[in-house]
């Protein structure tokens, strides 16, 4: 089947959660399918990252969209209702050119990854899946339910757009999937029961890493400037390990860390920013410690850690969404006073600390693969 595969980023290097799930998707369909990749990026991706996505597809079409696009689109979305995460990534132009460039494939079935790519595909004469990875609407009003002033009143309004937006987006399509079964039921739009779980995977043979140089205790990975990510950050360095030995180091890694981020680094905080290889930073820890209380997607970073065999610690909130048994695969804290009591006992606690480490490592191994996914995304576009 020719499959046209629509992404709002270049999905390489693989610094996003969603970029990685779209490579790793691109990759093992390519295998199968002719794949045809249409990205709309802000900055031309390197030779070398070109390189490495053309190896896997038929075609790849980078479409370019400009800050005065991006602007038009926001004010236009003040009175059309549109949420303002979907016309950040719309303009007319390019809604042309992809109709255009789809016209002239021809595909069997189009992929579109994301609602901020929907009004993209809604619009083309062919079978389409929408993937919406996670709950975006939800997730707004977590961030509304906790911010403060002005603040709380845009993540609102987004909430709201984006909620109706996700329910009204539904009927263009011919399947939807997304990334868990907690994200599927935040949902309570009509075709809710039709969608799909298609779950993140890991690559074994990538994480059978041998290059161990323990020189930190904790590891926490992430896009350092997302701000689930910036919070947890600094729910682990000022809180949590406040209660922790005094000897505890942590390693902060993962790309474009803000400010706040880069505040934490002191004697016992490492703020490393991106790393070509990620598993280097794994390697360097024995713990995996992630506050997380977002409750929208799959946390990748917790299937690598588990991977790489590190023992994770993280909410339930988190757990919910990967289905790891507590106490055996997992362990979980939703206080302060959790984490750092979690954190002690393993660092004491060898034979704890094996079990959920080895543990940890064949769960994901045996209920996270992206071939048996690419599987069922095949006999998903295949009903037509």
């Amino acid at each position: 089947m020719k499959i046209l595969f629509l992404t709002s980023r270049f999905p390489y290097p693989l610094e996003k959660g969603d970029k990685l799930r779209a490579y790793y998707q691109i990759r093992e369909l390519s295998l199968i399918h002719e794949v045809y990749l249409i990205s709309i990026v802000e900055e031309d991706p390197s030779k070398k990252e070109l390189e490495i996505i053309r190896k896997l597809v038929k075609e790849v079409h980078i479409i370019r969209i400009q800050p005065l696009e991006r602007i038009q689109s926001l004010l236009r979305a003040v009175t059309s209702g549109l949420p303002y995460q979907i016309a950040w990534f719309y303009s007319h132009n390019i809604n042309e050119i992809i109709y255009r460039t789809a016209i002239e494939i021809r595909p069997d079935h189009c992929f579109c990854q994301l609602t901020r790519m929907a009004e993209y595909c809604k619009q083309l004469p062919y079978p389409k899946t929408l993937d919406y990875m996670d709950s975006f609407g939800v997730g707004m009003k977590r961030r509304a339910n906790v911010a403060k002033w002005f603040t709380r009143w845009i993540y609102n309004t987004e909430a709201t757009r984006m909620i109706k937006y996700e329910s009204d987006i539904s009927t263009k399509f011919d399947h939807l999937t997304i990334i868990s079964a907690q994200d599927k039921n935040q949902f309570s739009f009509n075709r809710t029961a039709d969608i799909h779980v298609i779950t993140n995977g890991i690559d074994p043979s990538f994480f059978d890493y041998k290059d161990t140089i323990k020189d930190t205790d904790i590891v926490f990975v992430g896009n350092m400037s997302y701000l689930p990510n910036i919070e947890a950050a600094e729910y682990l360095v000022n809180k949590i390990l406040a209660l922790c030995p005094q000897n505890l180091t942590i390693l902060l890694a993962g790309t474009s860390p803000k400010k706040r981020v880069k505040r934490l680094k002191c004697h016992q905080v490492s703020v490393s920013g991106w790393i070509e290889d990620i598993r280097e930073a794994y390697a360097r820890s024995g713990i995996f410690v992630a506050p997380l209380w977002s409750g929208t997607g799959q946390q990748n970073k917790i299937l690598e850690a588990m991977a790489m065999g590190l023992p994770c610690i993280t909410t339930t909130v988190v757990n919910n969404a990967i289905g790891a048994e507590i106490n055996e695969e997992i362990l979980i804290a939703d206080t302060i006073e959790e984490f750092a009591e979690k954190i002690i006992l393993l660092r004491s606690d060898t034979q704890l600390h094996e079990k959920i480490s080895n543990n940890g490592r064949k769960f994901v191994q045996h209920n996270f693969d992206w071939k048996q996914n690419a599987l069922i995304l095949s006999s998903i576009f295949a009903q037509k």
